[in-house]
């Protein structure tokens, strides 16, 4: 079975020794090997050679189960030679130590399974394990696998099995009697069917085979399947316990009382005390499994007049051993015993109600008798499990309901959890909250606001970022099921906070209370009733408040020095995004009536408040980009450019001509002939005058930008003009570098003004058509930084198999971008390179030693980000073929040491990973 010469002798030493064995990672790598083609079977067995001939036979059962791994993943490409070999060493084997046994029985099965497997093989394998194995002493998995071995050759060697005559059924006697698992039994009944059906000989037999099967009928496993159990349960044997926990959880669904109610008190035993005195969170976790289910199975029964109530009865023997840990000073089994009930009573709504009207008062008593935080903190994670157990039924008798029964207490108690000063309590507190608040008809009005000031207050005031957090989310979940409570409570709170002056956070107030806003409208958006009522409270109570400070600007008040700041302003743009792109076009329209006039006309009427000291005229503040009133034209746009395209916008003309400064406005507008062709006329003109003025270069890239996108996504024929001065603008000392960030822009998906969530129209693949339209240029332009952060922003949006269609002529430019000095551009770069090395392997294959060295100088680089990728492209680089990276494998794997002691946690760990692929070069399975 050698393989022979150097390349042998290199691919066995790269076998890592058998105590650093991770055998089913090394198994699954051969066999990957073997599938690609770049070793043999009989590379992988020599290179095994040491493990299968160790003295030790827990090594040799190592190397077998390895083998065995690989042949069941490979079995359909062996040749017939080689399956004859390994037929011939497996039997050999079958005579070997007990242990190495179950490894051998797992080879034959996929030998078994063989097309290619010469006459006479089949035989000889179930005379050697007739003759060598007892059965019915293994495993039963083990035992599964040789009636497995059984069924795959009556299945494809049938003629040659009939010709042991009834020595076959003999040994297939003797394997089967004795057989108890269900599993098993359920194959072996298979076997002796087609025994029989087909006509294989009994001889002397006959009387023997129908004894063999004869005991189990009628089928009846309850007599001893419970007991059985029982005793597994009981046993020290980790494997057992799973089996039997697992089994008792499938039976569950099929028992009925008469088989349950005699072994109650036995497996409730057996079962706390898996959970009590557990050693294994996988034993616990089956455990509380099959607690849950008998829980389920004794909910189901139907019950007559005469019969005991098994669960009211199990239910109270579980209170009875669990509800004085509760109690206990200490604390110390209060979860293990939580968990049972928690499980107990997750098996129906009935079993619920009565575990929870015990537990719920309990620990309503227990929080007023503890002092600590901690121990605070851990009777309220108890009650939050059962409140999130609570979710899995509908409303079902809420009269009946222990939580409504309790309510008064339980709100008491929780509502005292969020005032207490430790944070990890408060984070508590607000999850059992949020699930109090989403029971319906469970809070009361005034519990309600109650809830929903304390959200505020935890939103607008808390100093740690994570109570913050925790409340927006609590908020953005409870919003849809009290609309009106939260609308009105945030809108109310940020006014009256801006108008009184003591505003603590200034303008981080506000960006709290928007975010706050802006999901709320994102639930809201579920229900069209409450997200109209959300759109008519905050619309116009925030236009109010802005237009308000922006009238006493110069007053230096706190509403104007705070509302007025580009933080604020930018917050309020998505509350205000977010309340009107859901709207039904009837809404909109109503709406717009409004706010359009405002900005216009000075319309103030339907504002909220009313007590303007002067006129609102944002149009008329003069050229000046900083003009307060000027400013709020961003919120006009964050409505406008949300509405659905059907709505008709009032007084249109006049937008556009007002809105001449502000093209932010109109670039989203839905406008099509005359009206866009003048539009864009005065944006081209605007456009060369302010490019070529100093002071306003930088607002004109940004419309050229805007623009340029707006037209790109709907493929209008002026967008080619604008691509070609972008590309010139490239070549500015100046605007160049912007020039090329602002590639992103027009290749990105928008978020917001001209996204598909805004109404836009996105034409598809316009991304192909304006990647066709610049490579031209940009190949003709030189090799300028600015050039080269263009195009690997360019390429980094473009679809994969756009992508490696133009590689050829595309990666020469990509490599000469990993040496420019710009950070930007070599990141942007690398994350287009790294998918290419698994998509293209075979183009990237033809660069390799440029691609080695730039990636490994990378890894030096002072950006993290950047040596980061670098490592990620050296890692996705060792996937090619393997003649094509060997040679560079001592280079890459010396230069990777550096980086596993660099300072950054991220950079180390990209560091090993990729390590260890290149160490892996070269063995079996690559």
């Amino acid at each position: 079975m050698a393989a022979g010469g150097a390349d042998g002798a290199e691919k066995k030493g790269a076998l890592p020794s058998p105590p650093d064995w991770e055998p089913e990672d090394a198994a699954r790598k051969a066999a990957e090997g073997v599938k690609a083609g770049t070793c043999t079977i009989l590379d992988v067995v020599e290179n095994l050679g040491s493990p299968l001939e160790n003295a030790d036979p827990r090594i040799r059962t190592q190397g077998i189960q390895m083998l065995s791994e690989v042949l069941i993943q490979c079995y359909p490409l062996l040749r017939e030679q080689e399956v004859t070999h390994l037929v011939l060493f497996y039997e050999n084997r079958l005579k070997d130590h007990h242990l190495v046994i179950p490894s051998v029985l797992h080879g034959l099965k996929a030998l078994s399974m063989c097309e290619l497997l010469a006459p006479g093989l089949a035989v000889s394998v179930l005379k050697a394990i007739f003759q060598e194995v007892h059965v019915q002493s293994l495993l039963q998995l083990d035992r599964h696998t040789v009636y497995s071995i059984i069924t795959n050759f009556m299945s494809s060697r049938e003629i040659e099995l009939k010709s042991l005559g009834a020595d076959f059924t003999f040994g297939f006697i003797q394997v089967m009697d004795g057989e108890k698992d269900p599993r098993n039994l359920l194959i072996a009944f298979q076997i002796v069917r087609d025994i029989i059906v087909k006509g294989y000989a009994l001889g002397p037999f006959a009387e023997e085979l129908f004894e063999v099967t004869s005991c189990y009928f009628p089928i009846d496993f309850n007599p001893f399947l419970l007991p059985l159990l029982i005793e597994k349960m009981d046993s020290d044997v980790q494997s057992a316990k799973l089996d039997s926990l697992q089994t008792l959880s499938a039976a569950c669904r099929i028992y009925g009382q008469k088989e349950l109610k005699e072994f109650l008190p036995s497996l409730w035993s057996s079962l706390r005390r898996e959970v009590f005195q557990t050693a294994s969170e996988k034993i616990e976790a089956e455990g509380l499994s099959a607690l849950h289910a008998l829980s389920t199975c004794l909910s189901r029964l139907v019950l007559s007049s005469d019969d005991e109530d098994l669960l009211d009865s199990f239910l109270r023997d579980i209170l009875q051993d669990c509800r004085h840990h509760l109690c206990e000073p200490d604390m110390k089994l209060v979860w293990p015993s939580a968990k049972l009930l928690q499980a107990a009573a997750g098996g129906s709504l009935r079993a619920y109600y009565q575990i929870t009207s015990s537990v719920l008062p309990l620990l309503v008593e227990e929080y007023t008798k503890h002092m600590q935080s901690s121990q605070h903190r851990t009777i309220l994670e108890v009650l939050l499990g059962f409140l999130e157990l609570r979710q899995k039924w509908g409303p079902g008798e809420e009269d009946k309901s222990p939580l409504l029964l309790s309510k008064a207490s339980l709100c008491s108690m929780v509502f005292s959890a969020v005032t207490e000063p430790n944070v990890q309590l408060q984070l508590v507190g607000i999850q059992a909250l949020t699930f109090l608040g989403s029971l319906q008809g469970l809070l009361a009005p005034p519990d309600v606001e109650m809830l929903v000031n304390h959200l505020a207050q935890f939103i607008l005031h808390e100093t740690d970022s994570q109570t913050s957090l925790a409340a927006m989310e609590a908020g953005a979940t409870l919003a849809p099921v009290y609309p009106e409570a939260f609308s009105r409570c945030f809108v109310q709170k940020l006014s009256e906070e801006l108008q009184s002056g003591t505003m603590p956070a200034g303008t981080q107030f506000v960006v709290s209370v928007c975010q706050s806003l802006q999901q709320v409208a994102l639930k809201c958006q579920q229900d069209p009733q409450s997200y109209w009522y959300f759109h008519q409270a905050v619309v116009p109570c925030l236009l109010g408040l802005a237009v308000q400070a922006a009238m006493q600007e110069n007053s230096h008040t706190v509403l104007s020095k705070v509302l007025l700041k580009e933080e604020a302003l930018s917050a309020m743009v998505p509350v205000i995004s977010a309340a009107c792109i859901h709207l039904s076009p009837e809404l909109a329209a109503q709406s717009v009536s409004k706010v359009v006039p405002l900005f216009l006309d000075g319309e103030l009427s339907f504002l909220s408040g009313n007590n303007f000291p002067s006129t609102f005229q944002p149009f008329e503040d003069g050229h000046c980009p900083v003009a307060p009133q000027g400013r709020l034209v961003a919120l006009l746009m964050a409505f406008v450019c949300s509405l659905p395209r059907n709505v008709p916008i009032p007084q249109q003309d006049r937008l556009l001509r007002d809105t001449e400064e502000q093209w932010a406005v109109t670039v989203c507008l839905p406008l099509t002939g005359p009206q866009l062709d003048a539009l864009l006329g005065m944006a081209m003109n605007k456009l060369e005058q302010g490019l070529s003025n100093g002071p306003l270069q930088n607002q004109a890239l940004t419309l050229l930008l805007w623009v340029c996108k707006a037209l790109l996504l709907r493929y209008h024929p002026l967008s080619t003009q604008l691509t070609d001065k972008l590309l010139m603008l490239l070549e500015d000392s100046v605007l160049g570098p912007k020039v090329g960030d602002g590639f992103v822009l027009l290749m990105a998906d928008s978020p917001d003004v001209l996204g598909k969530s805004c109404h836009a129209e996105v034409r598809l693949m316009f991304r192909q058509r304006f990647f066709t339209e610049s490579p031209t240029l940009l190949f003709s332009l030189g090799m300028k930084s600015n050039y080269l952060k263009a195009l690997s922003h360019i390429l980094n949006h473009l679809p994969k198999p756009v992508l490696v269609t133009e590689l050829p002529s595309l990666l020469s430019l990509l490599l000469e971008a990993l040496s420019c000095p710009d950070h930007v551009v070599q990141l942007s770069t690398l994350h287009c390179l790294q998918p290419l090395l698994l998509d293209a392997p075979h183009i990237m294959s033809l660069h390799i030693d440029t691609l080695v060295s730039k990636f490994l100088n990378l890894t030096d680089s002072p950006a993290m980000a950047i040596r980061i990728a670098a490592l990620r492209c050296l890692h996705a680089l060792a996937s090619l073929p393997t003649p094509v990276v060997i040679p560079y494998k001592p280079r890459v794997i010396k230069a990777l040491a550096k980086p596993l002691d660099d300072k950054k946690r991220l950079v180390r760990k990209e560091a090993v990973t990729a390590r260890g692929e290149w160490f892996l070069l070269g063995t079996p399975g690559r």
